[in-house]
């Protein structure tokens, strides 16, 4: 998403940077929890799944 090289997104420090601050603090406030979904994997360059992942957010007392 933000290209790659000399020229790619000046943005992109700051993006990631968001993100990761973004996703510490959902984990701060929520426990993910498995919901008893099983996945499919498929294996090409990375591993992944093809029915996708279900999960459920349960808040963090």
């Amino acid at each position: 998403p933000f290209s790659a090289g000399p020229r790619n997104c000046i943005g992109q420090k700051f993006a990631m940077l968001e993100m990761k601050a973004t996703v510490a603090k959902l984990l701060l406030k929520f426990e993910i929890v498995s919901c008893g979904h099983v996945p499919i994997l498929a294996a090409e360059t990375v591993l992944f799944s093809k029915n996708g992942v279900k999960v459920t957010l349960k808040t963090r007392m």
